[in-house]
């Protein structure tokens, strides 16, 4: 059977806004959803913390609690068009005024229309309705008017059931990744040195000699970069990679630059060719992300990068305490009116350290840690295109 057309305002039973009352410490049993509250990429029900609405409740009709059956849809802001889909685990639900809820009717599917605010058709509607001359907005007449393809009421159920099955894959995998992480996040805190000590929580059995303290230029050379002449031609456009500071994300090891440049290049500018191993350390506004050189390559001046001395310091060993090296290039490079940090003051930085056999064993558990994080996102990434190819077809 062909879908036909339908308008939102058809498929509802109402479309109201919601409570004009500020938040209030959580009673115990009634909640309270705001647009801060629906996760931007799961839109979920996520807040932190809960709440409840600030207003007696016993003088609220159910008008504004929410049941099974309603979508919200966000009506103001940079969040505009955003929409969440009542489950009843979130419990007694009251929705604020920046909302808009949609009761749809028992003959349609509302998981159905909720997958449909994924697809590109939706975000199209979006974009051209909420068009202010200030901030972006959508009213409840203007969403009523949100025009839908729709099959019969099975298949919107089975459609609905489909994504709904996938969602819940996607989240298990995101928790398991977040698991790993938050695992991470504790072994770093018990396998390197608290404040005042000189040993960790966590050690591994062979091992008990105290760490010792050092300063980083001791164990590790700090580099600089530098950019060849934009004139030049023949400068740029080589074999040689050359990074910037926003090439550096959430990958562990970078083996290829959106730039290149030349063997001329690179000599006649302060870039360095760095070796297999260097961690490259973002020095300016965005101090502190981290990176390890998979090939030989440079990098502009907006690095600050630690090359480990061979047999000293182990490279994976000083990539784990990324989050230390951050907040002392935070703090050291403030003082100034442009926020950055020298290689004169990295090299100043205190450090302790255990015996290199020892680094290279912790290298290798948070490098084990990390692939397992690495392989749980890229499982994530995986679902997410899945689901965005379906939602391509069934919504272009």
């Amino acid at each position: 059977m062909d879908w036909g057309q339908s308008k939102l305002k058809n498929m509802a039973e109402s479309l109201n806004y919601g409570l004009n009352v500020e938040s209030r410490e959580y009673d115990g049993r009634n909640k309270y959803i705001r647009i801060t509250d629906i996760n931007d990429v799961s839109r979920k029900f996520t807040p932190d913390p809960i709440t409840s609405p600030n207003v007696d409740i016993s003088e609220l009709n159910d008008d504004y609690k929410l049941q099974l059956g309603d979508v919200l849809f966000a009506r103001t802001g940079a969040s505009v068009g955003k929409t969440y889909h009542y489950e009843s685990s979130d419990g007694n639900l009251y929705y604020a005024g920046f909302l808009i809820r949609a009761r749809i009717k028992t003959a349609f599917s509302s998981m159905f229309l909720h997958q449909f605010t994924w697809g590109q058709k939706y975000k199209r509607f979006v974009n051209i309705t909420s068009q202010r001359s200030g901030q972006p907005g959508i009213n409840a007449k203007e969403y009523g008017n949100l025009t839908l393809l729709l099959p019969n009421y099975k298949e919107q159920q089975k459609i609905g059931e489909f994504f709904r099955k996938l969602d819940r894959t996607i989240t298990l995998q995101q928790r398991k990744r977040e698991l790993l992480k938050k695992l991470k996040r504790g072994y770093l805190q018990q396998m390197f040195l608290a404040k005042d000590s000189v040993n960790p929580q966590l050690r591994f059995n062979e091992f008990n000699s105290n760490w010792e303290p050092y300063k980083l230029g001791e164990i590790a050379e700090i580099i600089g970069g530098g950019t060849p002449s934009t004139g030049v031609p023949e400068y740029w456009d080589g074999d040689i990679d050359w990074y910037s500071p926003t090439e550096i994300g959430e990958s562990i090891y970078v083996a290829e630059s959106l730039k290149k440049i030349t063997e001329s290049g690179l000599n006649k500018s302060s870039a360095k060719m760095l070796p297999t191993g260097t961690i490259l350390f973002t020095s300016r506004a965005g101090i502190g992300n981290t990176a390890i050189l998979a090939k030989t390559g440079s990098t502009n001046q907006g690095f600050q990068s630690i090359l480990p001395k061979r047999n000293i310091l182990d490279s994976y060993f000083i990539f784990s305490r990324t989050t230390e090296l951050k907040k002392y290039g935070e703090i050291t490079g403030a003082g100034s009116t442009f926020i950055e940090v020298s290689g004169k003051q990295m090299a100043q930085m205190p450090i302790c350290i255990p015996c290199f056999e020892e680094q290279k064993k912790i290298g290798i558990f948070f490098q084990k840690l990390d692939h397992g994080i690495t392989l749980q996102q890229s499982k994530v990434d995986k679902l997410k295109n899945l689901k965005q190819a379906y939602l391509q077809k069934l919504f272009p």
